[in-house]
């Protein structure tokens, strides 16, 4: 951390992220002009990529992903009811939060790893008893979905989630700073984490 090669790298990152960015931009602008002009009609949960849309909602993820990042909160648990004022579909919602909890995940653990930071015997029971909670509650929620016929049980759970998380989030913020044992000087950014 610190040398010229961790900040070309990051560098790197950034403006291969924003390389990508752009052509997705492009193309969901023209394919979105390319069906207006054939009178393409959108199905339920389409999204209409228009010129403002691909700048401002792409914004509001990368607040998001900063929210995620600084917090300790779910990004893709923050993209569920922007994906749902866009008009998608709950159950394409879900699906593509937990599709960009995963990939948030992998690279979370790869960094953990590569710094020396998991700790193994934490790690391994985490990452069973998540798989089982994950399957037992999609399989729940499926079958709740077939008995009741409607998909805002999708919508709900999101909501309660994000409401326990933000009160729970809120009480460990505010009785760590209550304790005497908190740090808050800033540290350099590259120094070591704890173990």
């Amino acid at each position: 951390c610190g040398t010229t090669g961790y900040w070309f790298s990051t560098a790197a990152m950034f403006l291969w992220i924003l390389a990508i960015s752009y052509y997705v931009r492009s193309y969901l602008v023209e394919m979105t002009a390319k069906k207006l002009a054939l009178g393409y009609k959108y199905a339920t949960g389409d999204i209409a990529w228009d010129e403002s849309a691909t700048v401002v909602y792409p914004l509001i993820c990368i607040g998001a992903g900063v929210c995620a990042g600084l917090f300790g909160i779910g990004g893709g648990i923050v993209q569920v009811p922007l994906m749902l004022h866009l008009g998608v579909q709950p159950k394409v919602a879900s699906a593509t939060s937990a599709t960009m909890i995963m990939y948030t995940s992998a690279t979370a653990l790869t960094s953990f790893y590569v710094f020396g930071l998991l700790i193994m015997d934490y790690a391994l029971p985490c990452f069973v008893i998540g798989m089982i909670v994950t399957a037992v509650g999609q399989i729940g929620t499926n079958e709740l979905i077939k008995m009741l016929g409607r998909d805002s049980i999708i919508i709900f759970s999101v909501a309660a989630v994000v409401g326990v998380s933000a009160v729970l989030m809120g009480t460990h913020s505010a009785m760590s700073l209550a304790s005497s044992d908190v740090d808050l000087s800033i540290g350099s950014f590259c120094q070591e984490g704890e173990r």
